[in-house]
């Protein structure tokens, strides 16, 4: 099926690296998280569901010699240790991989309230998992959809998306503190009005050490960009640069934002605009201490073969953008595309690729990776071949 999947796909650039099976199989399902690639083009991610108990996995892909590509499950996790792994990994140079689950752990959650993890590679080809941070579910945070980044220091910064001191999500930095063990600080409780509510994205740096990130709703009711700068004193001080009105600019902020060269931020909504299909979007520092947002680009849906939905987006060398959409395209199940920059200050976007919802997968839920020579890679949430339609892929896209 494999074989054929990647053989059908090579006239468009696509190519199935990898089939998972449907909820409850050992490899995994439900691809909510990106990909990452280390120093030896192996590409590791998580699905939550799966594995042993079903509460998820971390895999890694790894390419053969004579093609094609291996799976192998790092762990599987058990409820106690994490449940529903959501987001991205990241790894350390020791190549340590770092994340977090949805559920799991402790606290007054139902069924837990989520962990911070660390998986660590032994001499003897296995992994071994510490749970950092199992959240309690009041002021420290509760249900991590986003998973973690790193600062130069090795200390860990995140977001939950409920708890905090008003119960609307929290920013929260992770350091070891010398024994062995990790202590946890709270950067910033989020209010709702005006600051935003529910942070889904990990936050990201400038070169100063401030963080930047997204909510899924509070600000104008409809999600917020904020910036966090460290105090004299070791507090944190968050200004909301722009709050969203729906259909006017985007609403429902899943996904962080990034930088450009000249200190500029990109992000995606997945709803809001003229169609209700989501934007791209840029905001500028104004010289006035505040930020102007611009409309790249308004996705239009199905009915216009348009993405719908978009997840966030990467540059390439050349200033281009490059993103999926969960749906959208030809036949609906989500797109590849690409927004490029013209003289006149607009940009244009170009779809790509049209997922059909067969082995080519359906519902591409993350935002894509691109390696040295500017292949695509990225999962779908669903779709696969005959009889793993549930599954979801690992594809690679060469444009």
């Amino acid at each position: 099926m494999l074989a054929l999947a990647a053989g059908a796909s090579a006239a468009t650039g696509l190519d199935v690296l990898h089939a998972f099976g449907a909820a409850g199989t050992r490899g995994g399902s439900s691809l909510y998280g990106a990909l990452i690639m280390d120093a030896a083009g192996n590409l590791y991610g998580t699905a939550e569901f799966g594995g042993t108990h079903n509460d998820g996995v971390v895999y890694r892909l790894s390419p053969q010699l004579g093609g094609g590509w291996t799976e192998t499950v790092l762990y599987s996790f058990n409820g106690q240790d994490g449940a529903t792994p959501h987001d991205a990994l990241i790894m350390d140079r020791a190549g340590n991989l770092y994340g977090t689950t949805i559920a799991g752990g402790e606290g007054q959650c139902t069924t837990g309230c989520g962990v911070v993890f660390k998986l660590s590679p032994t001499v003897s080809g296995s992994w071994t998992e510490t749970a950092l941070l199992k959240f309690g579910g009041g002021t420290d945070g509760a249900t991590p959809y986003s998973g973690v980044i790193a600062d130069a220091a090795g200390n860990l910064y995140g977001t939950t998306s409920a708890g905090g001191a008003d119960g609307a999500g929290t920013v929260y930095k992770l350091f070891p503190n010398g024994t062995g063990s990790w202590s946890q600080t709270i950067l910033h409780s989020f209010k709702d009005s005006p600051d935003g509510a529910t942070p889904f994205a990990a936050p990201v740096f400038d070169g100063a050490g401030n963080l930047y990130g997204t909510t899924y709703k509070g600000g104008a009711d409809q999600g917020t960009v904020y910036e966090l700068s460290p105090q004299a004193g070791g507090s944190w001080h968050l200004s909301v640069l722009h709050s969203f009105h729906g259909a006017s600019d985007g609403s429902d902020l899943f996904e962080s934002v990034i930088f450009d060269a000249s200190g500029n931020l990109y992000g995606a909504a997945e709803t809001g605009g003229s169609a209700n299909c989501g934007v791209a979007f840029k905001l500028t520092p104004n010289g006035a201490g505040g930020w102007t947002e611009t409309i790249l680009h308004t996705f239009l849906g199905v009915n216009f073969q348009d993405g719908e939905n978009p997840n966030a987006m990467i540059f390439d060398a050349s200033g281009n953008l490059w993103g999926t959409t969960v749906g959208g395209g030809v036949d609906n199940p989500g797109t590849i595309y690409k927004l490029s920059p013209q003289p006149d200050g607009q940009w244009t976007e170009t779809v790509l690729y049209s997922f059909t919802g067969g082995d080519d997968g359906a519902y591409p839920s993350v935002p894509l990776i691109m390696d040295a020579a500017g292949n695509l890679y990225g999962t779908t949430l669903w779709g696969g071949p005959a009889g793993d339609t549930t599954g979801g892929v690992a594809f690679e896209f060469t444009p």
